[in-house]
């Protein structure tokens, strides 16, 4: 019973102008004894991100976190016509909601019913017994729906198998058996303890659940935090079932699957209920695709969802991809021609000159021939301060002879560095920037977010530029500050065959080279 949205596409051969971007404040602050400090306004809090790497120079994902891919467009009426009848120009439909537990004590529905909030997702328990079922199940039920509320209801998992999750449907469906629901019954998979079970296992709980409600003639769907979703959740699963998700303080949640409902935040007040409530944005018409025939058309119903669902991306001063020898011969020509504003190109990867990148001679040539500013990254394998001096030695041979009006970033993200700790690795990043920063480069740190978020000490974030990696969200979950994001990872561009990633630049890179005289200006 999925139903899909459209998901906008993020324009990539996009000519940045005065009508199209948002210019960034200047950020570059002058030399302090023979360094430099960055800044940036950029910031943002988010529980999720992402992992990369690379093993012998080639890429690969890590199985903790897999990218976002945003260049899916969905039918959004597909599933629907398969499996409802009725018109589809009503299936989209902006409202309010919160979800309520026992936590939330006495409510004055009566307050609530006049707060503007429309529907109600009611915790009907936990567990696998039925002596588990939320104890104010029934009064919030009733004290909702006497006020005109649509209520859907959810259950909270602990199951670690499917023979739990079977328990756990069954449980739930005697606590709810007796009420009419217009939103979904949601399965609430989130708890701590199901967190080291692998996708499969998970997968399977899900399905357990969800299949039990469903032939009992249920609507269901899946409640979790975005991070949980992307990563531990077959992609399969989550198609079969409308998604509910949890994703605070940003400005649309980092899933970039299809969702009906988002849970924005944790902290919010409503008249009739004492102390913090969740708040929810629905944007799948629910009451009209359960109930049709009940179903009271208000006006504001619509066949389109494009202009509902949250989509807020900042673009930046210029438009840019990052490119090594996977992507091969490359037309820099066409290129050039495609709207992009600059190219960041890899030297090489580890700590020998000679593990320069194939192409990187042939790409500088093309780049700069096809007019495109361009700055470069390193790819590191350096388990030891020494070990990136090393690497930062190998990197300044193969880039000597050339201007760089972008940065030289310090690509850290490698699987093999998984063991080491926040120390070592900050150790890393400084020993490597600090060779290249005291030769007149302007560096930066490179890496996905949840590593930058977790793995180096903060205090590099106030000493070099930060370019971070995060696909399908409106804005990376990086909490410092950055000038440089790269929110694709498979774009296409005329002039290079298969997949790049893009990026976008927060920073005028070429006047503060050629204003403060490094990389070789």
């Amino acid at each position: 019973m999925k139903i899909f949205r459209s998901l906008i596409s993020i324009l990539i051969a996009c000519s940045v102008g005065a009508g199209s971007a948002l210019t960034a404040s200047a950020v570059f602050a002058a030399e302090n004894n023979g360094s430099y400090t960055y800044d940036s306004i950029f910031e943002t809090e988010s529980k999720v991100g992402a992992v990369s790497a690379e093993i012998d120079g080639q890429p690969v994902e890590t199985a903790d976190e897999t990218p976002f891919n945003v260049f899916d467009i969905y039918d959004a009426h597909q599933s629907y016509a398969k499996s409802h009848s009725g018109d589809k120009s009503y299936m989209y439909k902006k409202s309010e909601g919160i979800d309520v537990s026992h936590w939330q004590g006495d409510i004055d529905w009566e307050q609530v019913g006049r707060s503007g909030i429309d529907y109600v997702i009611v915790n009907a328990g936990y567990g696998k017994e039925l002596y588990q079922k939320d104890p104010k199940f029934d009064e919030n039920m009733r004290g909702a729906q006497s006020v005109g509320l649509d209520c859907g209801a959810y259950w909270y998992s602990y199951a670690l198998s499917v023979e739990d999750a079977y328990k756990e449907a069954e449980v739930c469906y005697e606590v709810i058996k007796d009420y009419d629901f217009k939103y979904p019954i949601y399965f609430d998979i989130e708890d701590p303890s199901q967190k080291r079970l692998s996708t499969a296992e998970v997968s399977a709980i899900i399905e357990a659940f969800c299949s039990t409600l469903e032939a009992k003639g249920y609507y269901v769907g899946i409640y979790s935090f975005a991070n949980f979703l992307t990563t531990r959740v077959y992609e399969e699963t989550l198609e079969k079932y409308d998604i509910w998700v949890a994703h605070f303080k940003v400005e649309a949640p980092s899933y970039f699957k299809d969702y009906g409902m988002w849970q924005y935040t944790s902290e919010s007040r409503i008249d009739g209920i004492n102390g913090d409530i969740d708040r929810d944005h629905c944007y799948i018409n629910y009451p009209y695709i359960i109930s049709p025939d009940t179903y009271v058309f208000d006006g504001t119903e619509s066949g389109n969802c494009d202009s509902l669902f949250p989509v807020s991306v900042n673009k930046g001063v210029a438009c840019g991809i990052d490119v090594s020898v996977w992507q091969g011969e490359i037309d820099w020509e066409q290129v050039g021609k495609s709207g992009i504003d600059y190219a960041m190109i890899r030297a090489g990867y580890g700590n020998l000159s000679t593990q320069k990148d194939k192409y990187f001679d042939d790409n500088i040539a093309g780049a700069e021939k096809a007019g495109l500013d361009y700055g470069i990254y390193w790819y590191s394998y350096a388990d030891s301060p020494e070990d990136a001096a090393l690497e930062a030695e190998a990197c300044y041979e193969v880039i000597k002879d050339h201007r760089f009006t972008y940065p030289i970033y310090f690509d850290i993200e490698d699987q093999s560095l998984a063991d080491l700790s926040k120390k070592e690795l900050t150790d890393i990043v400084k020993a490597f920037c600090s060779v290249l920063e005291e030769k007149g480069y302007y560096v930066g740190i490179k890496s996905y977010a949840n590593f930058l978020n977790t793995r180096l000490d903060e205090s590099v974030y106030a000493k070099y530029d930060v370019w971070v990696a995060h696909y399908g969200v409106s804005r990376p979950a990086f909490k410092k500050g950055y000038n440089m994001w790269q929110f694709a990872s498979d774009a296409k561009i005329d002039g290079i065959n298969g997949t790049v990633n893009c990026n976008y630049a927060y920073l005028n890179f070429p006047s503060v080279m050629n204003e403060a005289h490094l990389n070789g200006f």
